[in-house]
């Protein structure tokens, strides 16, 4: 018996170590095309152009005329490698569109709020004849855990982000994900689900901020973000930004909800089910060049701390999640 639990083992490991080293991942350079909206998708763009990716954002008209201020302050893109492209209204071209779709090498697929990508969107971007080799999609903790009456009243009363699990956009997710699982292996393409819980933060703090201590991460959306939406006396996603940047990654849907604190850790406060916008569009990003995280899905959670992780440790975080 001992002798075939260890070679059970030993088995395993040899499959996990053949599928990184089989794995297809993309290097600085290559095109990735991020598709999506809101402040997640936006800083997903930022973090791919940042590691060298040749970028392109296909977003909502809105988003585009948001996204150069949100990336750099006073909206010049200097040399960053990253270009806005709306997907509808009269500055739309679908010819650009499928372009872009059909050289892009990573795809990167994120909706800030409950939306799902649907089957006929799915199939624009994930084509067998495009050059497509990776894609990471964002979804959802979606096992129910910590969700229920406590989370759905925190959404309506404090905080709309609060991720509650309501059926129907659970069954949303769940659909998504299983058709980009199933177009991706008829396109030969390699996928990575990266799973949020209730979205928060996404800014860089105080971090150009001379004499602040209360730090944040130079990286991540401009201080303009902090200007959309709801404004607070007390910018409650600020401070935020200041003191949840460790992230927490695991594989799998194994993370609960906030549960009965749900009104307690709303906003500010670090709670079970938060996930930081910087943290999941990072992963989303690190998943592209990750040959660990090909065709596997993780969890992403916001801890307390001033350190956000730099390449080295989210490669670490992707090696070491199980």
């Amino acid at each position: 018996h001992r002798w075939g639990c260890a070679a059970r083992r030993c088995s395993s490991t040899m499959i996990a170590v053949l599928i990184a080293h089989s794995a297809t991942v993309i290097s600085p350079g290559s095109k990735v095309l991020v598709v999506g909206s809101g402040p997640v998708c936006l800083c997903a763009a930022k973090l791919a152009a940042v590691r060298g990716f040749s970028t392109t954002c296909l977003v909502p008209p809105g988003d585009c005329e948001l996204g150069p201020g949100l990336v750099s302050e006073g909206g010049d893109l200097g040399s960053l490698p990253l270009t806005f492209m709306p997907v509808a209204g009269p500055e739309a071209s679908e010819e650009a569109i499928e372009a872009a779709a059909a050289s892009a090498e990573g795809l990167i697929l994120a909706i800030d709020n409950e939306g799902a990508f649907g089957k006929p969107v799915l199939e624009t971007f994930l084509q067998p004849s495009s050059a497509l080799k990776r894609v990471a999609v964002m979804s959802r903790y979606l096992n129910g855990e910590g969700m229920g009456f406590f989370a759905s009243a925190a959404k309506t009363a404090a905080n709309k982000d609060v991720w509650a699990a309501n059926a129907q956009a659970v069954a949303s997710y769940k659909a998504m994900e299983a058709e980009v699982a199933r177009m991706s292996g008829a396109a030969g393409v390699e996928w990575t689900v990266i799973r949020a819980g209730t979205l928060k933060g996404g800014g860089s703090g105080c971090s150009g901020e001379e004499g602040d201590e209360r730090s944040g991460e130079p990286s991540l959306l401009t201080p303009a973000f902090y200007e959309l939406g709801q404004q607070d006396i007390v910018n409650w996603r600020l401070l935020y930004d200041c003191s949840a940047l460790k992230v927490k990654l695991v594989r799998g849907d194994t993370l609960p909800g906030p549960g009965f604190t749900a009104a307690l850790t709303a906003t500010d406060k670090v709670g079970a089910g938060d996930s930081h916008r910087g943290a999941v569009a990072a992963a989303l990003v690190e998943a592209l060049r990750s040959p660990d995280a090909a065709n596997r899905d993780y969890s992403v959670a916001a801890e307390e701390g001033r350190e956000f992780p730099g390449e080295k440790e989210w490669s670490h975080l992707f090696e070491a999640a199980h």
